[in-house]
């Protein structure tokens, strides 16, 4: 069973993450050749204050 984490700075809507739990196991499907019932997608949102770049945070 194939298991995607996707870690994304800030919110997304739940239009956005309906848009990457499709396309992310489309790719995976195609890919594998495992059926989409058997693929996992995770979506985890870090506000900006927890993240940093280059020494600063985000947010």
């Amino acid at each position: 069973m194939p298991i995607i984490t996707v870690e994304n700075v800030g919110e997304l809507s739940r239009d956005k993450k309906q848009q990457i739990i499709e396309k992310m196991t489309a790719v995976v499907v195609e890919v594998t050749g495992k059926p989409a019932s058997s693929v996992y997608v995770r979506i985890d949102e870090v506000k900006g204050e927890n993240f940093g770049v280059g020494g600063r945070p985000l947010g």
